[in-house]
């Protein structure tokens, strides 16, 4: 974890700071030390740490100390998914391959959405990665298959559009780096990489999810691809 980002990124004040540099250099004993321990050390009270905390993202001091102490251990294996999720994925490809599909993300995952598109347009299947609203209303559900592209998974505008196609029926797969993120509760079918830490502020911590994604995607349409053309 890189205290001196999070310093900076949040604003923390001199005692705040104190106390963050403090834990980070004492993070393999903080379970031992306790708050109280931690709090007379650094010579603030108890209930400055735990607004410390909160400040920049935890809910409190154990939090805190749980990210302190994994902050430097190598990341787990991205997840895959399961046969069931594979046949899910390929009966709505079956469905709607005809049909239109819209892909959508945002920032990094923009890049991804243009790159589902073009691979979904080099096989005859009709993708655009722009967002068309219209494609959206109601009674579409048999015209429109939505895909939606999110590191987190709460990204705001993606989480809108997702909560727009649950509210009318449309189908929606999701790639997200959690599968218990918003855009995940709500799509029809969730392809999770199990990856995203927004608490990982590493310097250099590599990211995950794209990669993981993308070869997700590449694995799930190879499948799908093969029942649509045999």
């Amino acid at each position: 974890m890189d205290v001196e980002m999070l310093i900076d990124k949040y604003q923390l004040n001199d005692s705040e700071a104190q106390v963050l540099r403090l834990m980070a250099q004492k993070r393999g004993v903080l379970k031992q030390m306790g708050i109280r321990d931690v709090a007379k050390e650094g010579f603030i009270s108890t209930a400055t740490i735990i607004n410390m905390a909160k400040k920049i993202g935890f809910s409190g001091y154990s939090e805190l100390v749980f990210a302190l102490e994994n902050a430097y251990a190598h990341p787990a294996a991205p997840h895959s998914f399961t046969p069931e999720q594979e046949q899910q994925f390929i009966t709505l490809m079956k469905k709607f391959k005809d049909k239109r599909m819209m892909v959508l993300g945002s920032g990094f995952s923009q890049n991804l959405a243009n790159y589902f598109s073009e691979y979904l347009n080099l096989y005859g299947l009709r993708a655009t990665a722009n967002s068309h609203l219209e494609y959206l209303r109601e009674n579409q559900e048999e015209e429109i298959l939505l895909f939606i592209i999110s590191n987190s998974g709460d990204t705001q505008r993606l989480t809108e559009l997702a909560t727009t196609a649950c509210e009318h029926r449309l189908p929606l797969i999701a790639f997200v780096g959690n599968e218990q993120s918003k855009i995940g509760r709500l799509a029809t079918l969730t392809i999770s990489t199990e990856t995203y830490a927004p608490q990982v502020t590493e310097a250099f911590a590599p990211k995950l999810f794209f990669g993981t994604a993308l070869n997700q995607f590449e694995l799930l349409m190879s499948s799908a691809l093969k029942e649509i053309y045999r």
